[in-house]
């Protein structure tokens, strides 16, 4: 495989993830209970209030697991960009942290 190729593939697995990352974490913030009551938000049907409690026959519970998951699979995912990407990041920290052209003068 092209090392560009290989890149690409790597990237969008990345953004793939994050994105993934970002769904679940609104679901957990903003449409599941919140704490172990079980009140989270509230729908009204015109004949009351139903609390949801799950969403797609899982619970906040089995979201947060999706969640980690996708964050550990995005940790490695970013450890592989790091290692694809390791001459340009050697290059651009000895061109910002080494010594200045005044200083070798």
């Amino acid at each position: 495989m092209k090392r560009t190729t290989l890149n690409f593939v790597v990237d969008l697995f990345g953004f793939t993830t994050l994105t993934g990352l970002a769904v679940t974490g609104s679901i957990i913030k903003f449409i599941l209970p919140p704490g172990t009551g079980g009140h989270g938000r509230v729908l009204h049907d015109g004949h009351g209030q139903e609390h949801i409690k799950s969403l797609l026959s899982m619970g906040r519970h089995d979201w947060g697991d999706i969640h980690f998951y996708l964050a550990a699979i995005f940790i490695a995912i970013m450890l592989v960009h790091l290692i694809l990407h390791y001459n340009w990041l050697k290059a651009y920290c000895k061109s910002v942290f080494g010594p200045s052209q005044k200083d070798t003068e």
